[in-house]
């Protein structure tokens, strides 16, 4: 059998630590092997790596969010990484996380409701 440990997640760092005193602010906790661990920090630099795309993105005038690949990449990898988080999170960790919506976001329309109901 596999022996998981404690580790805390700090969503805003990306710090993956087994002692909560060791991370900025401690946003989940779950229950890993070392190998998830390293798979999860791994997560986090790709997210890094999308976040800074968007940054040199939003330096361009008048390119919308929403027409937007690299902010539609950065969402996507954050989702990779609440997914992982609650599949090893603890019951607390995956109620919280179920609780926000990120696994299964709704897609808004940018239609007025009164429009919408006419199709």
């Amino acid at each position: 059998m596999v022996t998981r440990d404690t580790y805390f997640v700090d969503i805003s760092s990306g710090d993956v630590v087994p002692h909560a005193e060791e991370a900025k602010s401690v946003s989940f906790q779950i229950q890993a092997t070392p190998e998830e661990v390293t798979k999860l920090k791994a997560l986090f630099e790709e997210n890094y790596d999308d976040d800074m795309s968007t940054f040199n993105r939003a330096q361009i005038p008048f390119r919308q969010y929403h027409n937007d690949p690299e902010n539609a990449q950065y969402d996507h990898s954050m989702q990779k990484i609440y997914a992982r988080i609650h599949q090893l999170g603890t019951l607390e960790t995956r109620k919280s996380i179920e609780e926000m919506g990120v696994l299964n976001p709704i897609k808004k329309s940018n239609t007025r409701s009164d429009i919408e109901n006419l199709k």
